[in-house]
């Protein structure tokens, strides 16, 4: 089975000529914002990504997948992103065998599939899940444009991002990199909807949390604040993750937000790329 482009044409170009000179475009804007003057990078356990249109979130997205792009390479990287439809299971694996792009096809490592599912009730296969979910989709051609090496791909949809089931799946997949080497690129946009100086004071609070890799903290001011992140399980779980790998902190690459582009600084959606570098 191949997962064919839901948001092609849409979020980003439907063709991979165009989609080329696009990344081309975006990578002249990040090599301003990140010059990858990382000097004593050794290894992460992965990044947070945006996952809006090119056009307005791609910047953060390039400089998340060219710090990607630095590290030693894994044969998979795992994604994880909301689950926007609310359909499907609640820690939905995709059951196809490739998923296809402008740029062609990756496959799906169904040996992890298989993993996963041997090792939890909690996940299960669903493509439903999968079908028209953008925040997964639009991290695959970046992967395909900056990883200079041949990839599989592990797409997981969160219908269910309580901490709860966030700290499980980190618990996961830290077993999973016992037997793998693999990245996680957790899919999330940052506030929504909100004036500039307001998103910017209540986006720059929860990427403080998850610089400090602190899990009860990060959801406690989504919570009070009232913030509307909309990929808090995937970055959690990769909290978890990055902390049992011995991590000590996140790093803050490059924040900015959609009234950049548009010029509407009334009503914005904000957008990060963290790292998760290994000491």
């Amino acid at each position: 089975m191949v997962r064919k482009e839901a948001v092609a044409g849409y979020f980003y170009p439907g063709k991979a000529e165009e989609l080329r000179l696009l990344f081309e475009e975006l990578s002249a804007s990040a090599s301003r914002v990140f010059p990858e003057d990382l000097s004593g990078l050794q290894d992460a356990s992965g990044v947070v990504s945006p996952h809006a249109g090119y056009i307005y979130s791609g910047v953060a997205a390039c400089v998340a997948h060219r710090f990607l792009a630095l590290l030693p390479p894994a044969r998979t990287i795992v994604l994880l992103g909301p689950n926007h439809r609310g359909v499907g299971k609640r820690v939905a694996i995709s059951n196809a065998e490739y998923w296809q792009t402008p740029l062609g096809r990756v496959p799906v490592d169904r040996e992890s599939v298989e993993f996963l599912l041997s090792y939890s009730s909690m996940f299960a296969l669903d493509e439903l899940a999968h079908q028209f979910e953008h925040s997964l989709e639009v991290q695959v051609p970046f992967l395909q444009h900056f990883l200079p090496y041949e990839f599989q791909i592990l797409p997981i949809a969160l219908l269910s991002q309580d901490r709860a089931t966030s700290e499980a799946l980190g618990e996961a997949l830290f077993a999973l990199s016992e037997k793998k080497r693999i990245l996680v690129v957790a899919s999330s946009d940052f506030s929504h909807y909100e004036p500039e100086a307001v998103a910017r004071t209540k986006d720059i609070k929860v990427i403080d949390r998850i610089c400090a890799l602190d899990v009860e903290g990060f959801y406690r001011v989504l919570r009070e604040r009232d913030v509307s992140v909309c990929g808090p399980g995937g970055i959690a779980a990769l909290l978890v993750y990055h902390k049992k790998r011995g991590g000590k902190r996140g790093e803050l690459l490059f924040y900015t937000h959609s009234g950049e582009v548009t010029g509407e600084r009334h009503q914005v959606v904000g957008y990060a790329a963290v790292a998760f570098p290994l000491p």
